[in-house]
């Protein structure tokens, strides 16, 4: 045994709360686990992949999940893509932030729609469109539809999805953005010069902003258009966007940077 496993086989992985729910399927487990006013998911590992209040599910609670929902200060929607389930978070505050918002989601586990359909309270509207799909096959297939907001949350139980980073990923969302439409992305780290994202966000956008959230979490937001608002005026836009999803993003929206590209 290695003493990397042998270090692992120490360490409690078991998740808090009580277990409501263990699904299993060929990415592997699929856990939910009730924590005082929480519901959580997860797979595999202690990973938080989603996380619900209770009492009011469509809050936010996640920062990394506040951070993508600023995008919504710079493009009201009238349609977005949300590209990776989970538990729903962006589903719920989407929706309650505006019922007309016509919202499709993509999922590549149908265990993960099936959990968070039974456990995760997602809105049963005529306005929602679950599809089991592989991201970037769908947006790579997508036809003429056009989305204001692309929210891009594609991880497994313990590594982002290496395709968020890809020329040919970014390209296709791209082409199903609306004119001053964004991508809003997470990812792992900020993306520097001698990044091959850093070079195909130069390639495909013309305004990329980013947000490095308290988890580490890197919020990367993309738009074709040239954006010319001062940096003050989108932070600005970004934190009053608080009132709208009932969290407070001054913190967040402070922490808003422009990607500048050499």
């Amino acid at each position: 045994m290695s003493l990397v496993d042998s270090l692992l086989s120490t360490l409690d992985f078991s998740p808090r709360g009580q277990v409501i729910a263990r699904v299993e399927d060929h990415c592997g487990e699929i856990i939910v686990s009730d924590h005082k006013n929480y519901r959580t998911l997860r797979f595999d590992g202690i990973c938080e992949q989603s996380k619900m209040s209770i009492s009011n599910p469509a809050l936010p609670i996640h920062n990394y999940i506040k951070a993508m929902l600023m995008a919504v200060a710079w493009q009201p929607p009238q349609a977005a893509l949300i590209l990776g389930l989970g538990g729903g978070s962006l589903v719920r505050a989407l929706h309650a932030c505006d019922p007309r918002v016509l919202l499709e989601v993509v999922e590549l586990r149908a265990a993960v729609i099936a959990v968070a359909q039974r456990y995760f309270t997602l809105p049963p509207a005529d306005t929602v469109t679950l599809h089991t799909a592989d991201a970037a096959d769908f947006v790579r297939n997508a036809g003429n539809r056009r989305y204001d907001l692309i929210f891009s949350d594609l991880y497994s139980a313990f590594a982002m999805d290496p395709q968020q980073g890809s020329q040919s990923f970014l390209e296709n969302c791209a082409a199903r953005l609306t004119e001053g439409g964004w991508l809003v992305l997470n990812y792992h780290e900020v993306p520097n010069a001698d990044t091959l994202l850093y070079h195909s966000l130069h390639r495909v956008f013309n305004s990329v902003l980013f947000c490095v959230a308290p988890s580490g979490n890197v919020i990367i937001y993309a738009s074709s258009a040239r954006v010319t608002l001062p940096l003050s005026r989108l932070r600005e836009l970004a934190h009053t966007s608080g009132e709208i999803f009932g969290c407070d993003l001054g913190y967040l929206s402070r922490k808003i940077e422009r990607l500048h590209f050499n």
